[in-house]
Formats: structure tokens, C-alpha cells, sequence
């Protein structure tokens, strides 16, 4: 038992596996402006290491890996050259459409593995729809929001937002694919290019936020580390995870 991935197997190979139990993964990036520093493939390329590295963790798992969907639901980003997105329609046609494709091959667990925060609430709402239409078990996985929300402590006072290709993002490129990180020093980068007003206007409040967690993070490398072991965590909740009847 290991994690495959799904475009490497053959038709005959499907056939020898446990499709009742196998989790079907299929992750989420985004093909957007990360800033004059990162490319515009980031939340793709950091969705697809979180999950290369958390599969030798899972060799007790059966576990298929799709192809990464690269382009996704980004037009906040639209004005900017490079940055590609599917309208909300396109994104869920297509999602039903590989959801039913899924469910006739034999599966009945469905991991949707996400990085790009502009995916969050289209996920949620369609996942409910493919349970109901396809049978299939529907997961989320947001990673960025599964992981800074839960660690940290809402109480202590916000010193900072950091939400979009700024030090933490960064610093998980600088660690990963440092070939395709532009050299600093970074300063105003991220969500705020101009001048840090985006992180001005939510400065001083508690619960209102741009999006992902309630504070300020300074990327360490042990924290991608700890993101794994939290994806590692989930996944094996899942694994056994069924609705009581």
C-alpha cells in the first residue's frame, strides 16, 4: 500500500485496488502574482510539496494522487500579467464532472487538498453537492487554514497579516525550489505591495481579517515540517473516517 499516482496506473492496475477504501486526492493551487519575487505558480508548487513529502508517511494508506488543478478560481488577481482563473461556473461544471468520473471508476473517498484561499468557499459549497449527487465521501483539506488557525492563539494581539506571497510563503519557496525565488531583500512584499495598506486597514482588530489565521507568521522551516504532520494527521481521520446510520 502506498500513495500512486493516478496518471502512472493502468487500466487493469485500478482493477486490483481496494477502490471502497482508497482515498482519491486531488489538490488545489492557483496560477496567480506572487509578487515581483515568486513565481506565478506558488500555491501549486507549495500544494505539491506538502503532499510529496507527506506521502512516505503513508505507506500504510492506499492512496491515489491526481494531477494538480494549476488553474483555479484567482480573478482577484486578474489585472495582473500572468495570472490565469476559471470563472466559479467553469470551476464547478468541471469539479462535478471528474467528481462522476471518480464514482463510476469505483471510488467512494474524495480528498480535496487546497492551497489557494480564493478556492476556499467554492470548495465548501460544491463538496456538499458532490456528496449528494455522486455518493462519494467529500473531504477538505484547506491546508493554509488547517494550519495557521488552529496552532496559533486568537487572543494574542495581531502584529501583522502575512496572507499572500509574503514571508512565509517565501520562505517555504526558499526552502523547496530555491532556483525560482528572486533575490531580496523583500520588503512590502506580499498581499500588500503598496505600501502595507491592506495590513494598516485590518491593524488593531481581533476578528476581522483579510483571510487564513488570526496573527502574524513568521515562516520557520520546522513549520512546514509541522504542516505535513498535521496533512498526515487528517488524512489518516479520513482513511476510517463514515457516517453513522
Amino acid at each position: 500500500m502506498t500513495v500512486r499516482n493516478w496518471i502512472h496506473l493502468t487500466t487493469t492496475d485500478f482493477e486490483s485496488l481496494d477502490r471502497e477504501n482508497t482515498l482519491v486526492l486531488l489538490p488545489f493551487g492557483a496560477t496567480e502574482q506572487h509578487g515581483p519575487h515568486l513565481p506565478v505558480g506558488t500555491d501549486t508548487l507549495i500544494v505539491e510539496e506538502v503532499l510529496r513529502q507527506v506521502a512516505p508517511r503513508l505507506q500504510d494508506l492506499e492512496a491515489l494522487m491526481l494531477p494538480t488543478v494549476w488553474c483555479t478560481k484567482s480573478n482577484e488577481h486578474i489585472t495582473y500579467t500572468g495570472s490565469l482563473y476559471l470563472q466559479a461556473e467553469t470551476m464547478i461544471a468541471m469539479l462535478h464532472d471528474l467528481a462522476a468520473t471518480i464514482r463510476l471508476s469505483g471510488f467512494k473517498r474524495l480528498v480535496l487538498m487546497n492551497w489557494h484561499g480564493g478556492n476556499s468557499d467554492l470548495l465548501a459549497a460544491i463538496a456538499r453537492d458532490i456528496h449528494q449527487r455522486q455518493d462519494l465521501l467529500v473531504f477538505i483539506i484547506d491546508i493554509v487554514r488547517s494550519f495557521l488557525n488552529p496552532l496559533r492563539d486568537v487572543d494574542q494581539p495581531q502584529v501583522g497579516y502575512d496572507i499572500h506571497a509574503g514571508q512565509y510563503e517565501t520562505g517555504i519557496l526558499q526552502a523547496a525550489y530555491p532556483g525560482l525565488v528572486k533575490p531580496g531583500p523583500y520588503t512590502h512584499i506580499g498581499s500588500d505591495l503598496e505600501r502595507q495598506k491592506l495590513a494598516e486597514s485590518f491593524k488593531g482588530y481581533k476578528h476581522l481579517m483579510p483571510e487564513g489565521g488570526a496573527v502574524y507568521i513568521a515562516w520557520e522551516t520546522r513549520d512546514l515540517d509541522f504542516m505535513v504532520t498535521r496533512v498526515e494527521e487528517i488524512l489518516r481521520e479520513v482513511a476510517t473516517f463514515d457516517f453513522r446510520h
